[in-house]
Order: structure tokens, then sequence, then C-alpha cells
């Protein structure tokens, strides 16, 4: 798939959205640790960061979409596509990154959970191949399934509505690449962000002690 610009150049007072370029990775990886202190991806650097959303930037199955205020300054993004773009990221990062993945896999318990349960399921689909579910047997037919990795936006920002902005550009962009449906995952705990998925037509559809898994249909919208 090609990378074709936001069709709604979506704006909420004097912050737009539109698609993320090259040049943004920097104010992405800000405004990304901003909004999500003490996660797995935070907690790997600035420098995982940049490279992270310049792998998705550059992937041409990528969805990349920021606001901007009038300086241009990143307040927030919302990230996704190919539902494997981050798998193959994780796979490119083991070869970039293996200084920082020892020393954090070291000193951080946090992100040495994280690799494990990584390690457990890619050994798992080494041994079984892919594990069924809803979404594994939909790709397997027609359905064009697409992914959001990442939605934030800074602190001083909650609340103007930028967030409700980004989430509805991205499923627009989506359906212009081709998606039909779309998926996400959030921790349990994260009642905010739940709520905000149910207002927006996210249907849950899975729920376990780790993660709830909703999905959005691009055919109804």
């Amino acid at each position: 798939m090609t990378r074709e610009p936001v069709s709604h150049l979506a704006h909420k007072g004097e912050i737009y959205v539109r698609n993320a370029e090259l040049a943004d990775v920097d104010g992405m990886a800000r405004c990304h640790v901003e909004a999500f202190p003490g996660r797995f991806m935070t907690e790997m650097g600035c420098a995982w960061l940049r490279r992270l959303y310049r792998f998705f930037i550059k992937h041409p199955g990528g969805v990349c979409l920021i606001g901007v205020d009038p300086n241009d300054k990143v307040v927030g993004l919302a990230v996704g596509g190919q539902p494997d773009i981050r798998n193959q990221f994780l796979g490119y990062a083991m070869v970039r990154f293996p200084g920082t993945i020892f020393s954090k896999f070291v000193t951080s318990s946090m992100v040495r959970r994280v690799l494990l349960r990584e390690l457990r399921r890619r050994l798992g689909r080494n041994k079984r191949g892919a594990l069924p579910s809803e979404i594994t047997r939909l790709q397997e037919t027609a359905v064009h399934w697409g992914n959001l990795l990442s939605i934030c936006v800074r602190p001083e920002c909650m609340g103007t509505g930028i967030a409700s902005e980004l989430i509805e550009s991205f499923g627009r962009a989506c359906a212009a690449k081709g998606f039909d449906r779309l998926s996400l995952t959030v921790v349990p705990e994260n009642s905010r962000a739940i709520a905000f998925y149910k207002k927006h037509g996210w249907r849950e559809t899975d729920r376990s002690k780790s993660s709830v898994r909703f999905i959005l249909d691009l055919t109804d919208t």
C-alpha cells in the first residue's frame, strides 16, 4: 500500500491533525514520554521511540497522524496500520539496540516482564504456529485488518478534544488505505481509555487480566 494524505485535515481551535513526517519523530517521542510515563516503550528511551515512529512512518502499511499547535509542536499522535509492523520493529530493535535491551532487562522489572512475555509468545508461535483467535481467523478471509498501536496527547492538551479528532481522523485514514476493521488493546485498569474507545464506536470483544481488546468496523462508518 502507498501512503495517502489525510483526506480530512481536522482542526480543534489552533491544533491541527496531519500526516506525520520523518522530521516529526523527535516531537512524537517527547509526546509519547509525557503521555505514557512508566510504560514499556517509554522506559526504552527516546532513541528507541524515535526509531519506532520512524519505522512506522517509513513503512508502506503504516498510518501515522499527529496533532500540532501553531508552532508545529507535536501535541498528540495516533499511529498504527498493518498489525505486524510492531513485531517487525521489535525484530529490528533486537539488532539495533542490544545494549539498551540488556541494560533495561537487568535494571527494570517491568521491562524484563514485557520482554520475557514477548519471548514466550514468539517461542509459542514458532512451536505451534499462529494461535487461533477472532482476528487471526478473519485475517484469513477477505477482511483487511488494521491496528491502532498508540494514541496519546500531551497532558496539557487533555480535555481539548484533540484526542477525538485524532482517533476519528485515524479511522478515516485507515479506511482510505483499504482497511476494513481495526483492533487495539488496552490494560483493564485504564478505565478512561476504555470509556473513550466505546464513545467513539469501538466494540469490546475480549477481556483478560492483562488486556482488553476492541474492534472498530470501518465498513459501518
